[in-house]
């Protein structure tokens, strides 16, 4: 079976039927009634007889459509049918790689929380299957470094990545309540409301002071501290990776999304610590859409620590 790669929505397919004695179902360029399943999506098919030895076939379809079976009813004669053998994926098919995205990049993209607490991690997916590749969050094994020596111990020897849910929790927190940005302009906030509170037990150039303070002070503040909110919440929404990626057959564009490992020390109950300094390798499973599973490692691009 061929198909158009020019074509992105409809696509056009193309079935070549090889066999003999296919001029007793007619004369050349006769239409001969074939059918392909499984048939959903298919619409256009006709088919005609090139010569003895072909039959030929074009269809439109989904461009991942893959056929199942193939049947044909030629008037007054006997259905014939054939069975395709299943679509396999070889492992050189899909290409994994990833980076430890710098620090600095990880704060201007998503924000100061995010970079203090996690690292982040560029995942590439290409697929040269014939079919969409499915890669769960779940199947995202990570296999960190940890840090060692003194009161620090190791944890275990994988770990998988954080969801955006939680992730989206620590950089909430971060910008109204624990970050840098949030303790400036809370604590002017707050100074600003208890001088308005008690301007009265005091003259008017304290009051001026008070509203110099919560008005053109914290106005020029703002105007140095950027409010980056809109640009981080819209690249942590469509740049991390969701619960499933799906990837394009055929060498498609690839699929570059961002997970995160979380990198602040933790006090375990032993009185012991734990922290991740770095990444030593990634490994996906991942799945057709005939549910076929294949694990696969990753290859790290660039390694950077951040």
């Amino acid at each position: 079976m061929l198909s158009d790669p020019q074509q992105t929505q409809s696509y056009i397919h193309g079935l070549n039927i090889a066999g003999n004695g296919f001029l007793k179902l007619g004369n050349a360029n006769d239409v001969v009634p074939v059918y392909v399943a499984p048939t959903a999506g298919v619409s256009d098919l006709e088919a005609r007889i090139v010569s003895d030895t072909l039959i030929s076939a074009r269809f439109t379809a989904d461009k991942d459509y893959q056929m199942t079976s193939v049947v044909m009813a030629p008037t007054g004669k006997p259905p014939l049918s054939y069975v395709l053998a299943p679509v396999t994926c070889k492992r050189e098919d899909f290409q994994v790689q990833y980076e430890v995205t710098p620090a600095n990049m990880a704060r201007n993209t998503f924000g100061n929380g995010i970079a203090k607490n996690y690292l982040v991690v560029q995942v590439s997916l290409v697929s040269k299957c014939s079919t969409k590749v499915i890669v769960p969050l779940g199947g995202i094994l990570i296999e960190p470094e940890w840090h060692e020596g003194g009161n620090y111990e190791k944890g275990p020897k994988t770990i998988a990545p954080y969801g955006l849910d939680h992730v989206m929790s620590v950089y909430n927190t971060d910008r109204t309540l624990t970050g840098s940005r949030a303790i400036i302009f809370n604590g002017i906030q707050a100074a600003a409301t208890i001088g308005s509170a008690i301007e009265m037990f005091f003259g008017p150039g304290f009051t001026q002071g008070v509203a110099i303070f919560g008005g053109g002070f914290r106005n020029g503040v703002l105007e140095i501290l950027k409010d980056m909110s809109p640009q981080q919440l819209k690249s942590l929404s469509s740049e991390t990776f969701q619960t499933t990626e799906t990837i394009g057959s055929n060498g498609a564009p690839p699929v570059q999304k961002f997970v995160f490992i979380p990198r602040r020390d933790v006090k375990l109950a032993s009185g012991k610590r734990q922290r991740i300094d770095d990444i030593s390798s990634l490994s996906i499973t991942w799945f057709l859409a005939s549910e076929t599973t294949q694990t696969q490692n990753a290859t790290n691009v660039k390694k950077k620590s951040s």
